[in-house]
């Protein structure tokens, strides 16, 4: 009986997958997925936050406010100055790009784009409408 070596020679097909494997074990927790929650406290710690547009960091609803406008918070990404349907809307939209798209599809008409906002004038005023625009002005870039 002959005594033969078994020789394994790796196939060059099989060494990415080797290799991505390898690397997904490595990163096995690397990562903390549960947030911790500070102790004695009774609200869950959150993984983030979503911004507001009304008052993320350029604070349109407190720029309104300031002016002296009376604001009304009608959702998440929906304000009215002063009395409906005569005051202005403002609506927020996600990006400064799907507020032009909206506008541009027909499904803003009237609307002006202020950055990620759309502004419906309605009956407001010239005052009002300049003390809204300088308040979404702000943080547009372009």
């Amino acid at each position: 009986m002959s005594s033969k070596k078994l020789a394994i020679a790796p196939r060059a097909g099989l060494w990415p997958a080797v290799a991505l494997a390898l690397v997904a074990l490595a990163g096995c927790g690397a990562v903390k997925v549960q947030p911790t929650t500070p102790a004695g406290s009774a609200t869950l710690a959150s993984r983030g936050k979503v911004d507001s547009p009304l008052t993320d960091m350029h604070n349109h609803l407190g720029c309104l406010q300031a002016d002296h406008l009376t604001v009304h918070v009608l959702g998440p990404t929906k304000l009215q100055v002063g009395a409906a349907p005569a005051g202005p809307t403002i609506v927020f939209t996600a990006t400064a790009g799907s507020a032009q798209a909206r506008q541009i599809d027909g499904s803003a008409q009237g609307a002006e784009v202020i950055g990620t906002a759309l502004l419906y004038p309605n009956q407001g005023s010239d005052s009002e409408l300049t003390g809204i625009e300088d308040c979404l002005i702000q943080g547009v870039q372009g």
